[in-house]
């Protein structure tokens, strides 16, 4: 399997946050770095989140490209993507998202059939019917998992990375509900070294 150029990151605390966290965002629109750019980006989220077989990996990687088709199986993750980010962003910031993808959400929702099935021996989980193709088996658990976390205690330690050109979001689960970045290792690191700068300069103007 072709590996993305840059690696998947699993953050967010929720897969549906895990899948906006796949681009880079200015606020609202995608801005760069998106390793879903085609569908062996596509399908190696699937299989790195545990969604896909390597069999429904190559069916995905192998599918005849249909450009001209505006429900496309990527056009179709890219449009949910930013459904989702379209809500939860605001929401993290403490406003309310805009009414139509709330909307877009319920409409991806009641297209998503669902099914209760036997996991192990006294648990069972949501499943898909059998028989979707392998860019529907990808997108269905990401829209359980938005509609899961926005009616979950959870959703009020929802955060988005403090840094603004990044546009990433998650869960808060630490101790004191104080984290601020994606990734101190990335994030939280730049923010330190820009404040170093920062303070260099000032002392040179002194």
């Amino acid at each position: 399997m072709v590996q993305p150029v840059q690696p998947f990151k699993w953050v967010g605390g929720a897969l549906c946050l895990d899948f906006n966290n796949t681009v880079d965002w200015d606020h609202l629109t995608p801005s760069e770095g998106d390793r879903l750019a085609d569908l062996t980006g596509l399908a190696a989220w699937g299989r790195e989140a545990h969604l896909l077989s390597a069999t429904d990996v190559r069916r995905l990687v192998t599918r005849q490209p249909r450009p001209a088709d505006p429900r496309s199986t990527l056009q179709r993750a890219w449009e949910a993507r930013q459904t989702i980010h379209q809500i939860f962003y605001p929401v993290a910031l403490g406003q309310r998202p805009a009414g139509k993808a709330v909307a877009d959400l319920n409409g991806y929702l009641a297209q998503v059939p669902a099914q209760v099935v036997a996991d192990g021996t006294n648990g069972f989980r949501w499943s898909s019917p059998p028989g979707p193709d392998a860019g529907t088996m990808v997108l269905w658990p990401v829209l359980w998992s938005a509609g899961q976390l926005l009616t979950s205690p959870g959703l009020v330690h929802l955060k988005t990375c403090a840094n603004e050109h990044c546009g990433w979001l998650f869960v808060d689960a630490s101790r004191k509900h104080n984290r601020r970045w994606c990734e101190m290792g990335v994030c939280g690191n730049r923010a330190k070294v820009r404040r170093f700068y920062q303070r260099r300069r000032t002392a040179g103007r002194a």
